[in-house]
């Protein structure tokens, strides 16, 4: 799937996962995906949380167009399930190739810290990228402002619910900031209707199969719950095949991340609702476009930068258009 390029000061390129199925081993403890050749020497890098997650798949097509296009080697690593010390234990293990530069989204912020300041020692960029590291010595964000993102999903499942009701929420992973920042753009937007209830908050893990699970066992004990939202990638799909198997398609409200296959099955089938695009593909483009210029003294970002590339609220009613302007 191929999302809208999106333009800030930077033009695009490339890198990301091979989605589980895909990744191909690596040689240190990971699995992933590269192009233009093999070894993290004279590479770009990207560190994504896992690769069990439906969302990098554009952005793995991503890296396989740009990567060409702009004559670089990338490769996309990742511990197979989110897991911050696998995750730490590659970063670490890349470093000894000296990449040309590093793009990270953590599972545990604090977990990367003190690698990311000696990758900067090392005169390596590193840049956050899909998640933020907060008080860290990246040069700066690149990515979705989840907040602004969660408060779009509040208002989203707000409005298909009729804003009543009970709801329950699926979180991929409670130690990641990204997504405890869409959490908390959810709540801050449902705070404003009194007759919505949370009633649940459950953490997957990011796998598809622990989200429908846990969305399976708060509608057995919640029969009355008019909604969900899922916050990771993975979320979304588990939620969308707990309400086909309790055949509450419809009746029981979902919305969530992202526009994957699995979403979008679950929204034709009629068990979403609405899906919160963000546009993987340009994402990484623009992450891989930075560390180009970065790397080559040609930047003209400022340390601390923050590029927004922005979200889609996809429905229903918009969906057949949004595929025809991102295929």
């Amino acid at each position: 799937m191929r999302t809208r390029f999106l333009k800030v000061t930077v033009a695009v390129a490339m890198v990301a996962l091979s989605a589980a199925a895909c990744g191909q081993a690596s040689d240190n403890g990971g699995s992933g995906s590269s192009t233009g050749g093999g070894g993290s020497e004279g590479s770009y890098v990207f560190l994504p949380k896992s690769l069990n997650n439906p969302y990098w798949v554009d952005a793995r097509k991503g890296m396989e167009d740009e990567a060409k296009k702009l004559g670089v080697k990338a490769e996309f690593l990742g511990p197979d399930t989110d897991d911050a010390a696998k995750q730490a234990s590659i970063f670490e293990s890349i470093l000894a190739k000296n990449p040309l530069g590093i793009a990270i989204s953590p599972n545990d912020p604090a977990s990367v810290r003190e690698i990311i300041v000696r990758a900067t020692e090392m005169g390596i960029p590193v840049i956050a990228w899909d998640g933020p590291v907060p008080d860290s010595k990246v040069l700066g964000y690149i990515g979705t402002d989840n907040v602004a993102a969660g408060e779009k999903e509040g208002e989203a499942l707000a409005q298909a619910i009729g804003n009543k009701g009970k709801v329950a929420i699926i979180i991929g992973n409670l130690g990641a900031t990204n997504l405890n920042q869409r959490l908390e753009g959810v709540k801050k937007a449902l705070a404003k209707y009194p007759d919505i209830q949370i009633v649940a908050t459950e953490e997957s893990g990011e796998s598809v199969a622990t989200a429908q699970s846990k969305a399976e066992t708060v509608l057995q004990a919640h029969p009355d719950l008019v909604g969900f939202a899922g916050i990771g990638g993975s979320d979304l799909p588990g939620i969308a095949g707990a309400l086909k198997s309790a055949n509450k398609c419809g009746s029981t409200k979902a919305v969530g991340f992202d526009v994957v296959p699995q979403g979008i099955d679950g929204m034709k089938a009629g068990c979403v609702n609405a899906l919160i695009s963000q546009k993987p593909f340009g994402m990484t483009a623009q992450a891989l476009q930075i560390l180009v210029d970065f790397h080559t003294k040609k930047s003209t970002l400022k340390p601390n930068f923050n590029v927004d590339t922005g979200v889609e609220v996809v429905t229903p009613d918009t969906l057949d258009e949004f595929l025809k302007t991102t295929h």
